[in-house]
């Protein structure tokens, strides 16, 4: 990655947002290809974070309303409400009216945000008595150890927290219990419902992209500035690893992929003919026999 390159997508992309990936002293490349590695994180997370929030809505709304038998629960005495809640819900409906649409519970349910929801699971409605409740309600594969008020407000708190931070673009790479908290996300939506757990497991691409790591986005940047450039090389006794990174003769390299030409390939590029070698399905390289070599 040469410098004015970076310098522009620097500039692109904020100084400050690329400086959380270059703590440690990290090159432009490292930086950018921390940074790469991010956003496909966050991404692959989005699809299990998104069912997990219509997930947890749409149990809340049901259990609801054959509490308070009506769908339009968040209007009775009975569900309890905060009084942040309740400001919610008036601001639900302000925005459904400003946007001339019919307040309908279905609308209703969609205009509350996540915090909202995820509410339900704390100290206040402990002592509504809702809270205990939707535990034992909305989660009917859940065993009956982790129907508990508060394991639940501490799970859903982290799934918040989570969801936040990959709605807003901010980084989750550094987060040491990242695994744990996609397990976690699943393991919520199964104790709901195993078919919509099914169809999210499907959709998730996270952990072929954390076990991917850095590579790929390596590969991509360096191929970015492959264009018309002159492919430097030399010869070496053997390969060596550079797997995660390792200082070469051509500077810090990744990769290390192993191609073996055999006798057929020799003869090939004897005969004057072009070997196309196809690197990690991103670039091709051409190994050609110059003229008047031996």
């Amino acid at each position: 990655m040469n410098s004015q390159s970076f310098k522009r997508l620097e500039q692109a992309l904020h100084e400050e947002r690329l400086d959380a990936y270059r703590r440690d002293g990290a090159d432009p490349l490292l930086t950018l290809a921390r940074y790469a590695l991010n956003v496909a994180l966050s991404e692959s997370l989005y699809s299990a974070l998104q069912f997990a929030e219509i997930a947890l809505r749409n149990a809340i709304h049901q259990s609801m309303t054959a509490r308070c038998k009506t769908d339009a629960w968040y209007d009775t005495p009975n569900a309890r409400l905060t009084v942040w809640q309740k400001v919610r819900i008036t601001e639900a409906k302000t925005s459904l009216t400003d946007h001339r649409k019919p307040i309908t519970s279905g609308r209703m349910v969609a205009e509350l945000n996540f915090g909202f929801w995820t509410g339900f699971f704390n100290k206040a409605h402990g002592q509504t008595g809702i809270g205990h409740y939707l535990a034992s309600t909305i989660y009917p594969h859940a065993p009956l150890g982790e129907q508990d008020l508060n394991k639940l407000g501490v799970r859903w708190r982290h799934i918040r927290d989570l969801r936040n931070r990959v709605f807003h673009h901010e980084r989750i790479l550094h987060w040491k219990d990242l695994d744990a908290q996609h397990q976690s996300i699943l393991e919520m939506i199964s104790w709901i419902s195993p078919e919509l757990h099914e169809f999210t497991k499907k959709m998730d691409r996270f952990l072929d992209v954390r076990k991917q790591g850095l590579k790929p986005w390596f590969s991509k940047l360096q191929s970015q500035e492959t264009t018309n450039v002159t492919t430097p090389k030399t010869i070496v006794p053997e390969s060596f690893d550079v797997t995660n990174g390792a200082e070469t003769t051509f500077g810090k390299r990744w990769g290390g992929d192993i191609f073996k030409l055999t006798d057929v390939d020799l003869e090939a590029l004897q005969n004057g003919k072009t070997i196309a070698l196809d690197v990690q399905s991103e670039y091709i390289v051409f190994l050609k026999k110059e003229v008047g070599c031996g």
